[in-house]
C-alpha cells in the first residue's frame, strides 16, 4: 500500500501544477520529471492490489520471464534456418523446386509473423491478455511437431507458416504484457533486456541447429525446439498472469485520470471526459479515490491461473476500435518511421543470414556443420546495443526531460540513439559486401578472413538490435492514445515489408553479385536512419498540431 501513498501524495500539493501542465502538452509529451527534480512513476497505480502495476517483484519477474522464454524459442524457430538451408534445397531441389520457392521455408514465416500481430492484438484486447498468449504458445508447441512429421514441402510450408502466425504475440502482445506491469521510465531497460536477449538466445540457438543437423536431422532440429517450446508453455501456464486492468476514473486536482481499453493512462478535463465517455460507451463516474471495495483483496495464485478472464465490456467495439486506431497510427509522421527503420534493418539482417552459409561454405572452406559459428557475434552485439539503446537511452531520456524541457520527456528523445545503428549498420553491411565474394585481393580460404565476416554479421546485429529497442519504446510513446495498436503497426508491417526485401535477394545476387547488391543495401539503409533527422525536429510539431486541433474540436463540441 506504500505506492498508494506515494500516488496520492503526487496528486496533491506541488504535484498539481504538474498535472496542469500535463494536461497542455501534445500527445505522447510527459511530464517524467517534476519540479523538485525528482523521474515520476508513470502511469499512475490505482490503489488496487490486483493492479498490475502493483504486482509483486516475483509477479512481474514472472510475467516478464515467460514473454521472454516464448519470444525467445519462436522467433529462434522462424529466423534459425539460415545456418542449414542448404540441407533444404538439397532435399527438395530434386523434387523440382527452385531454389527461391525453397527459400520460402525461411523468409515466408517473417510475413506471417507480421500478419500475427494483427490478429493476435486485437483478440487480446477483447478477450484477455493470457488466452491470447497460452494460445499462441499452445499453437507454437502444435506448429513444431507438424514441422517434424512433414512428409513433402508444402507440409514444411504450412508448418512454417503457423510458426511465423504465433510468432507474432511475440512483437505485440508480449511488449503490451510488459508495458503494462512497468513504468515509462523502467521501458527502455525492460524492453532493451527484452530484445537484446531475445538475440542473444534465438541465435544462439541458430549456432546450435547445424550441429544439431548435421548430429541427429533436420527432423530433431524441430523435435528439440518442441521441447523448448512446451517449456515455454509450462511458464505460460504458471506465471503469464492477466495484466488486463480496468482502473476507474479518477477525479483529482481539477481532473479525470482514467486507463482506456489500450492500457493507457490519460488526464482529462470534465469535458473530455464527457466527449471520451459518450464515444466510448463508458458509464463509471469519477470518484475522489481509486480503491474499489471488490478487490481490496488480492487475488490468489489459484485465481491468477484462470486461463479465461472473460470479455471485455463492449468487446466487438475494442476489436474494431483497434484497428481504426492502426488506421490512424499511419498518419503520425513518427509511427511510420519506427515503421521502416526495423523493416530495412530485419530485411536486410534476414538476408545476410540467408547467405553467409554459402559464403563461409564456398568462400572460407568452412564446413556445413560449423557455419553455425557465426552468431557467437550475436552476443557481444546484443549486449552493446542493450547497453546503448536501453541504459543510454533512458538516461538520455531522463536527461534531456531534465535539462531541456522543463521535466517534460518527448517521444522523440528516444530515436537519439538511432545515429549509433545508423553508422554501425552501415559499415557492417560495407564490410560483407566487400568480403562476401572472397577475401578482397585474394589469400586462402583459412587465412582468417572469415573473421571479418563474423565481425560484419555482428556489426549488423548490433543496429538490427537497438533498432528494435528503439523503435518499440518510441512507438509505445509516440501514440499514447492506443500504444498496443501502434505496436502492431510497427512490429507488424516491419516484418511485411522486411520479407519484400529478402525475397529480392536472391534474384538480385544473381543479377548484381554480392559486392554491390549489399553495397545498395547499405545505402538504403543509411538513407532511411538519416530521415530520422528531420523527424526529431518535425514529429513534434505534428503531434503538438494533433492536440491543438483535438482542442479545438472540444471547444466547438
Amino acid at each position: 500500500m506504500a505506492e498508494n501513498t506515494e500516488w496520492k501524495d503526487k496528486t496533491r500539493g506541488e504535484h498539481i501544477e504538474v498535472f496542469e501542465e500535463a494536461a497542455v502538452l501534445a500527445a505522447g509529451d510527459t511530464v517524467l520529471v517534476d519540479k523538485e527534480g525528482h523521474v515520476r512513476k508513470l502511469p499512475v497505480p490505482s490503489s488496487s492490489l490486483n493492479d498490475p502495476l502493483n504486482f509483486s517483484y516475483w509477479k512481474k519477474a514472472g510475467v516478464i520471464l515467460s514473454c521472454c522464454w516464448f519470444a525467445f524459442m519462436s522467433l529462434a524457430v522462424v529466423g534459425s534456418l539460415g545456418p542449414i538451408i542448404l540441407v533444404f534445397i538439397n532435399l527438395y531441389a530434386p523434387e523440382g523446386y527452385s531454389t527461391n520457392t525453397i527459400m520460402l521455408i525461411a523468409t515466408l514465416p517473417s510475413f506471417f509473423t507480421g500478419v500475427g500481430n494483427y490478429l493476435i492484438l486485437p483478440f487480446a484486447l477483447a478477450y484477455g491478455r493470457r488466452p491470447a498468449f497460452l494460445l499462441a504458445a499452445v499453437a507454437l508447441v502444435a506448429s513444431c511437431i507438424g514441422a517434424a512429421a512433414s512428409r513433402d514441402f508444402i507440409g514444411h510450408l504450412v508448418a512454417r507458416i503457423f510458426q511465423g502466425l504465433t510468432s507474432g504475440a511475440t512483437e505485440s502482445l508480449l511488449p503490451l504484457m510488459m508495458a503494462e506491469v512497468t513504468y515509462v521510465h523502467q521501458r527502455g531497460k525492460v524492453f532493451g533486456l527484452y530484445w537484446s536477449l531475445q538475440s542473444i538466445i534465438s541465435n544462439s540457438l541458430t549456432l546450435a541447429s547445424s550441429y544439431e543437423v548435421a548430429a541427429l536431422s533436420w527432423r530433431w532440429y524441430y523435435g528439440i525446439m518442441t521441447i523448448a517450446g512446451g517449456v515455454g508453455l509450462v511458464l505460460a501456464i504458471l506465471f503469464a498472469f492477466e495484466t488486463r486492468f480496468h482502473r476507474p476514473p479518477t477525479f483529482a486536482d481539477g481532473q479525470v485520470i482514467i486507463t482506456d481499453d489500450f492500457g493507457n493512462t490519460r488526464l482529462m478535463t470534465d469535458d473530455e471526459y464527457r466527449e471520451y465517455s459518450a464515444a466510448y460507451g463508458t458509464s463509471s463516474s469519477p470518484s475522489s479515490s481509486s480503491s474499489s471495495p471488490s478487490d481490496t483483496q488480492p487475488k490468489t495464485y489459484a485465481q491468477l491461473l484462470h486461463p479465461w478472464p472473460g470479455r471485455a465490456p463492449n468487446a466487438a467495439r475494442v476489436v474494431a476500435t483497434s484497428f481504426v486506431e492502426m488506421a490512424k497510427c499511419c498518419t503520425a509522421p513518427g509511427i511510420i518511421y519506427a515503421t521502416l527503420v526495423p523493416s530495412v534493418t530485419t530485411g536486410c539482417m534476414i538476408a545476410m543470414s540467408l547467405s553467409y552459409s554459402a559464403v563461409l561454405t564456398e568462400h572460407y572452406g568452412q564446413s556445413a556443420a560449423s557455419v553455425g559459428l557465426i552468431n557467437i557475434a550475436s552476443i557481444p552485439a546484443s549486449f552493446a546495443a542493450l547497453f546503448v539503446a536501453g541504459y543510454v537511452g533512458d538516461r538520455l531520456a531522463v536527461a534531456m526531460a531534465r535539462r531541456y524541457n522543463g521535466g517534460v520527456h518527448q517521444p522523440e528523445h528516444r530515436l537519439l540513439p538511432f545515429a549509433f545503428g545508423g553508422v554501425v549498420g552501415a559499415a557492417g553491411l560495407l564490410v560483407y559486401a566487400f568480403y562476401a565474394d572472397g577475401r578482397p585481393g585474394g589469400g586462402e580460404s583459412g587465412d582468417g578472413g572469415w573473421v571479418v565476416v563474423y565481425v560484419a554479421w555482428g556489426l549488423y546485429l548490433f543496429a538490427f538490435v537497438l533498432s528494435l529497442i528503439s523503435s518499440t519504446t518510441f512507438a509505445a510513446e509516440v501514440w499514447p492514445k492506443a500504444p498496443g495498436p501502434a505496436l502492431v503497426v510497427v512490429v507488424g508491417t516491419k516484418n511485411i515489408i522486411s520479407f519484400a526485401i529478402s525475397y529480392a535477394l536472391t534474384p538480385m545476387l544473381e543479377r548484381y553479385g554480392y559486392r554491390t547488391s549489399y553495397g545498395i543495401l547499405s545505402a538504403i539503409h543509411m538513407a532511411f536512419f538519416l530521415a530520422g533527422i528531420p523527424v526529431y525536429y518535425l514529429n513534434p510539431k505534428w503531434r503538438r498540431w494533433r492536440a491543438e486541433r483535438d482542442a479545438l474540436k472540444v471547444t466547438l463540441g
